[in-house]
């Protein structure tokens, strides 16, 4: 009964947690977005969509998937989309010579440039916190099945 017990409450832990990572991970990402908008750095198509896709709406599907049976996959979802969001946020932001590249900002407001720098600093360290944990509950919940075994 105690095993019964320690599922349903990480299970619940975990639904709780990702959840409330994809919610914080949206409002930086707006706070972000604001900031290319303050600064008028636009993303061509391509780039614009895989932020739509990956950085928007993977999250969100990933946190409504893990409070359904498909909580596995929801997990996975999480994990890639973030992974894949801190990647892309890390070149754009870090690496590559753009508008983007917080060493190579437009003409704008002090507080528009802190903002910016800001903002893309705590979304990378939430990106990476985020991903560290969608594989920490996925490797949970693989060791709760094995100990069910």
């Amino acid at each position: 009964m105690k095993g019964a017990a320690e599922r349903r409450i990480l299970s619940l832990m975990t639904r709780i947690v990702i959840t409330t990572l994809a919610v914080i991970h949206l409002v930086a990402t707006f706070w972000h977005g604001s900031a290319h908008t303050q600064l008028d750095i636009t993303l061509p198509p391509g780039k614009t969509a895989f932020v739509f896709v990956v950085i928007l709406i993977a999250p969100i599907v990933a946190a409504v998937l893990v409070w359904t049976r498909y909580v596995s996959i929801g997990l996975w979802m999480f994990g890639l989309a973030m992974l894949g969001a801190l990647l892309f946020g890390a070149y754009h932001h870090y690496v590559m010579v753009s508008p983007d590249n917080i060493g190579h900002l437009p003409a704008g407001s002090p507080e528009s440039h802190s903002q910016f720098i800001t903002s893309a600093a705590v979304i990378a360290l939430l990106e990476l916190a985020s991903a560290l944990v969608a594989v920490f509950c996925l490797g949970s919940r693989r060791g709760l099945q094995t100990f069910q075994e």
